[in-house]
């Protein structure tokens, strides 16, 4: 399985894209891959060479080019293409004995 890490985004490869999706539109030209929750930085790509997808609060990238994803506070990393799930890292704390997200 292919994935990549970008900060707490996690870009894992899929077989195709799920029926049924929405498209999403871009932002002031940006495919918001994720926003920051608490310092307004946000996970972005500028390339033209993609869509950003939603099936029932799920975000699915379809990259029919090489695309960079960017963000204020990590470097710049390539995505070749493809069609890609976008989740959260995930950690677990086994002192509370709970997985959780985590927050970039």
């Amino acid at each position: 399985m292919f994935q990549i890490q970008h900060g707490d985004v996690l870009i894992k490869k899929v077989n195709k894209l799920p029926e049924n999706c929405l498209r999403r539109e871009r932002r002031g030209g940006r495919v918001i891959v994720a926003a920051g929750e608490t310092t307004g930085h946000a996970h972005t790509i500028l390339d033209k060479g993609c869509v950003l997808w939603e099936l029932k609060g799920e975000l699915y990238l379809e990259a029919t080019d090489p695309v960079t994803i960017t963000h204020e506070e990590h470097r710049p990393l390539a995505i070749p293409p493809g069609i890609y799930q976008i989740g959260t890292v995930k950690e677990y704390d086994y002192f509370a004995d709970m997985e959780r997200n985590v927050v970039d």
